[in-house]
């Protein structure tokens, strides 16, 4: 006996949502396969087929050691630090939009954010023409598709 308490929903809402995670997903095979040679689209390309990360090791240039340590008034450190720690608060809350970002050191990650944001402007100009086109199809037709 099935339980009158359990809600099922309604079947076309969970049409509505297929449709929509394929829509997505969809989406996000273009935008991985538009920049293929991209570190975020190689990330987005595992997220999406599964694959297990694999790291790519960038070699830092070793700064060399300054030469004396200038003595800061205590104010200037303190506001220096508090500076610092918002800054890379952001860096990691970038590191979580860009798709792979969590691997990628600050100045390539800025590098990759610029493409991965075209790319997703892009991508709103495509969805934008199609949204045009469906809309256009289905106020002619008077039916939805």
């Amino acid at each position: 006996m099935e339980n009158p308490l359990s809600e099922a929903r309604p079947h076309s809402q969970t049409i509505i949502e297929e449709r929509g995670k394929r829509i997505k997903l969809a989406a996000e095979v273009g935008l991985a396969r538009s920049s293929s040679g991209r570190l975020w689209s190689r990330a987005l390309r595992r997220r999406l087929y599964r694959k297990p990360p694999q790291r790519e090791y960038i070699v830092k240039n070793p700064t060399p050691p300054l030469k004396k340590e200038v003595p800061l008034v205590a104010e200037v450190v303190a506001g220096v630090a508090e500076e610092k720690e918002e800054i890379e608060d952001k860096v990691r809350a970038l590191q979580r939009l860009v798709p792979g970002g969590e691997e990628m050191e600050v100045d390539r990650l800025f590098e990759e954010t610029a493409d991965y944001i075209e790319a997703l402007r892009e991508q709103v100009g495509v969805m934008r023409a199609l949204a045009c086109i469906l809309d256009g199809m289905e106020s002619r037709d008077g039916d939805k598709l």
